[in-house]
This record gives C-alpha cells, structure tokens and sequence, in this order.
C-alpha cells in the first residue's frame, strides 16, 4: 500500500459508519497521542497539528465543511511514515487507492484504475466492487446502473484495493 500516514483522501458517505481500518475522520476529533504518535509526528511537520497544553491529546484536521457532497475527508493515521514530510499534499492520486477513494488532479486523462467524478452511468455488473461501496449514493437506478459523483477536477478508483472497515 503506497498511502502514507498523513495522507487525505475522499471516501463516501454510504459505508457503514465504522471508518476505514487505519483511518481517521478529519472531523476536528480529539485523540491520545500515544495511540497515534506517527500521525502526530506528521501533522506537526505540516504545522496543522492542534494539541492541548500538555501535548498529551490533539485533533484532526476539520475537513468535513469543505468536503463535496457525499464525500468525507480521512486522513492515514497508522502504516508507513512519508518518505519525507514536506514533499506530499493533502490530496494526491496515489498508485494503490483504496476502491471508491477520490482524489483531486490536473492530469487530461485519468490514470489507469480511476475514473473523472464527472456523474457518468457506470453499468453495475461491470464494476461491481465499486457499487458495492457507493451504491447509488451520486445516482443512478441502483439495480443496472449507479452514477459516479460529481466533483470538478476529481477521480475516483474504480478498481484497487477493497478496504477493511474500521
């Protein structure tokens, strides 16, 4: 898995609320620094991490306001430290995304494996690990067809790896 603690990605709203195994909500939420030591190394080296007098607690990111409809923002909270915590952005497309995950890019053309969030039909019977994910949360009819969602300048994997809930 290329993602990297401190890595923030977009991931729908339609899972079943336990989260994504090793990931945050970047809900401004309150956690021990010693169960996430690394993300609380990370989020320092960025200058966005916010922690109490005693340096013993800190919060996410609040990203949830600003995040598309549908979507909520999680930031890697255990894994692999960056190779270099200056050099990575908030949103980046990533060489092994979890299926269902949006990121934000410039490129023409979507990378292999991704798709533009430009509300296309996507027949279900020819991705269905991705509906089992999103289901008909953007559109859609839910039985034949599901729509993608609709964020100017993003992608979302369509294929990757299936995620552990949380």
């Amino acid at each position: 898995m290329t993602h990297y603690i401190g890595d923030v990605f977009l991931w729908t709203k339609n899972w079943d609320g336990s989260g994504i195994q090793g990931c945050l909500k970047c809900d401004g939420s309150t956690y021990s620094v010693d169960d996430f030591s690394a993300l609380y190394v990370v989020l320092g080296y960025q200058g966005v991490v916010n922690s109490d007098s005693t340096g013993t607690t800190f919060t996410t990111p609040e990203l949830m306001s600003s995040a598309p409809e549908g979507l909520t923002p999680y930031i890697v909270a255990t894994g692999t430290f960056p190779p270099s915590p200056y050099s990575f952005p908030y949103y980046r497309v990533v060489s092994s995304p979890y299926i269902g995950e949006v990121d934000y890019t410039t490129a023409t053309y979507p990378d292999s494996g991704w798709a533009f969030c430009d509300g296309s039909l996507v027949n279900t019977s020819q991705s269905t690990a991705l509906f089992s994910v999103i289901s008909n949360s953007f559109g859609g009819n839910g039985t034949k067809n599901f729509a993608l969602p609709t964020i100017a300048g993003a992608v979302i994997a369509v294929t990757g790896n299936y995620p552990q809930r949380g």
